[in-house]
């Protein structure tokens, strides 16, 4: 995520990025994909935001 600022720390190009997909199991195989997580954590302050959190830069990043 780059040129975008930590709004707690306000370090520049500190954020990095993860969306991690939640599968619906039978028996621990997966069968589709029923919801995916994206959150957001600075390098510098650790502080993590989740997509409710998201700023619109933010949001702007995962959209593409």
């Amino acid at each position: 995520m780059k040129r975008i600022k930590c709004p707690h720390c306000n370090q520049n190009n500190s954020l990095s990025g993860e969306s991690t997909p939640n599968f619906f199991h039978l028996f621990w195989i997966p069968l589709f994909r029923v919801s995916t997580n994206q959150v957001v954590r600075c390098d510098h302050c650790k502080k993590g935001y989740y997509k409710e959190e998201f700023t619109k830069d933010m949001q702007a990043v995962f959209e593409k």
